[in-house]
């Protein structure tokens, strides 16, 4: 085995042309799988990764499939003691929905909350304009929580 000196530090070099020629003639540089094998690992990798995928999206879908979604679309503070939300409903247009509104100052603590019933609607989605009554000064209000009338509250 020979060593020459590497140029850019001057450590010697682990390194055997002749070596390396017998590892290839022994057939040490061939792949170890033939092509058959490996093509089938990947396809049954893609397979895998494309099942996996497909039942991520069917959890995703399952979990959030007749519920109420809903959207903060702004708010106005109309005075010291009332803040306006306008927000829209995402929902089975049949049923009536409760939702949480709250108003918060100016250090983030609740200053108004209240529970409004959206009565059925013709259509989905739909934009709302509720009130908060505060007993301060507030800041900013939104939809905290919604769900449908007809069932129990889930916190």
């Amino acid at each position: 085995m020979t060593f020459a000196p590497r140029p850019d530090d001057g450590a010697p070099v682990d390194w055997d042309a002749e070596e390396e020629a017998a590892e290839r003639a022994d057939g040490w540089s061939r792949p170890r799988t033939d092509p058959a094998v490996r093509r089938r690992w990947w396809t049954i990798g893609v397979v895998a990764v494309v099942l996996m995928s497909a039942l991520a999206v069917w959890f995703g879908i399952s979990a959030t499939a007749g519920r109420v979604h809903w959207v903060d679309t702004g708010y106005q503070v109309v005075s010291d003691r009332q803040v306006d939300v306008r927000f829209d409903l995402r929902r089975d247009p049949s049923r009536a929905v409760d939702c949480e509104l709250e108003a918060q100052d100016f250090s983030h603590t609740v200053v108004g909350r209240t529970t409004v019933t959206v009565p059925p609607s013709d259509s989905s989605p739909s934009r709302h304009v509720m009130s908060v009554e505060t007993a301060t000064g507030a800041i900013t209000g939104y939809v905290s929580e919604c769900w449908y009338a007809d069932e129990v509250q889930q916190r």
